[in-house]
């Protein structure tokens, strides 16, 4: 695949990684390592590759340019996914200026043998001049690392977010057009619930702060994925819909089971949520017995609704451990640092002492979710009262959601 020309003089020259399936702890079918060429006088390369994978990226860039002419290197982020090709380049190139954030610079010296390497540090608000292309830097520490910052194209109005704004997905199109809009709001969705609810304020701040400079952005560029040509200005208000905890009337049941009783009880609840007039999701949490659910798309659906209840059969005394797990996961996470909170409730069987929905409600509390009602727990198997119960508490929440 050649470099793919975003603007006069603009370029993707990254790399595609079609095989990688796990990374930062949830599933993928893919991903790409999004550098970028932009040509004036003089040429900048934004971003590289992970290691391995910087010959696809030095190859593309050749098409434009020979590499050892490049005059400067913007590191819009230390992660190795994003600098892995650095060592290469600044050997390439020696004393090559490479513009980042002083909090980038001391991460480069964690990573990697920077004697020798040329730093420039930004701040906000600073601009590079390439001849008929100008660069303005933002920094925007904590999205998502500490030496985060963005870079912005004036005269194109192109948004060098990295991390920002990106997508999870191996694909031949460049594009959100060409991938689908619906395709790519989708894996931007899984890519906002797994890497950045955590850092939803600082998300709102940062879109106030980019607004305030009253500049166009017609196109964004992330550091994976597609680039967002036909819908950029989606992009940027569905990462303030979700950061605000905007949702959907739908409630996501998260559970596991033993022997079938949390399941009947899962059922039920769905049955009554629909029955209150709200969209149910039900997930059962993928372990190494079955086929289910992997965490990571649990909590893209929990980020789409606006109720999260969650069941477990206790074990020793505790919750099963794709339970437990996932709730430590969900604890990282932090739903409830988003603007409109969640609300949900646990539920399971036991066959002793019980009390692992009590855990499970309490990881729920830390995790932000308000608790709606009382944890519904049965000895063994559920009667049909308690099926009703289920059934109720899935229908009276459906109603709180829809008033909400």
């Amino acid at each position: 695949m050649k470099a793919t020309e975003l603007a006069k003089g603009v370029y993707w020259t990254g790399a595609i990684d079609w095989n990688l399936r796990d990374y930062h702890g949830y599933t993928l079918p893919g991903t790409t390592y999004n550098a970028y060429l932009v040509k004036g006088e003089k040429t900048a390369l934004i971003d590289t590759t992970y290691p391995g994978f910087e010959n696809q990226m030095l190859d593309r860039v050749k098409e434009i340019i020979d590499p050892e002419k490049i005059d400067y290197i913007i590191a819009n982020h230390v992660e190795i996914d994003h600098s892995g090709g650095l060592p290469k380049i600044a050997k390439m190139i020696p004393g090559v200026p490479i513009y980042c954030t002083k909090a980038a610079v001391e991460g480069f010296e964690r990573h990697y043998d920077t004697s020798g390497w040329n730093f420039h540090i930004i701040k906000t608000g600073e601009t590079l001049s390439l001849g008929g292309k100008t660069l303005v830097f933002v920094e925007a520490p904590m999205l998502h690392w500490p030496d985060s910052m963005f870079t912005y194209l004036a005269e194109d109005e192109i948004l060098f977010p990295n991390d920002a704004f990106g997508q999870h997905i191996a694909s031949s199109e460049r594009f959100d057009d060409e991938l689908g809009i619906d395709a790519a709001m989708e894996h931007a969705l899984k890519f906002f619930a797994n890497l950045i609810i955590p850092l939803a304020p600082k998300v709102l701040k940062k879109l106030t702060e980019v607004g305030g400079l009253n500049i166009g952005i017609k196109m964004v560029a992330p550091s994976h994925g597609v680039i967002w040509r036909e819908n950029a200005g989606g992009i940027i208000q569905a990462y303030a819909d979700w950061s605000n905890g905007i949702s959907k009337d739908k409630v996501t049941i998260v559970y596991d089971t033993m022997h079938g009783s949390t399941t009947k009880m899962a059922q039920a609840i769905a049955e009554g949520v629909i029955e209150g007039g709200c969209e149910a999701k039900v997930c059962l949490l993928k372990d190494g017995r079955y086929e289910g659910t992997h965490r990571s798309d649990v909590v893209k659906e929990i980020l789409d609704s606006k109720a999260v209840i969650i069941g477990t059969p206790t074990l020793q005394d505790e919750p099963l451990p794709t339970i437990a797990g996932f709730m430590s996961y969900l604890r990282g996470l932090h739903p409830g640092r988003l603007t409109q909170k969640k609300k949900g409730f646990t539920f399971g069987s036991h066959g002793g002492n019980g009390g692992a929905v009590r855990l499970v409600e309490d990881d729920m509390k830390k995790a932000g979710i308000e608790i709606f009602r009382e944890p519904i727990e049965v000895f063994y198997r559920p009667d049909e009262p308690e099926i009703e119960i289920c059934r109720n508490a899935g229908k009276l929440i459906a109603e709180s959601v829809k008033n909400q």
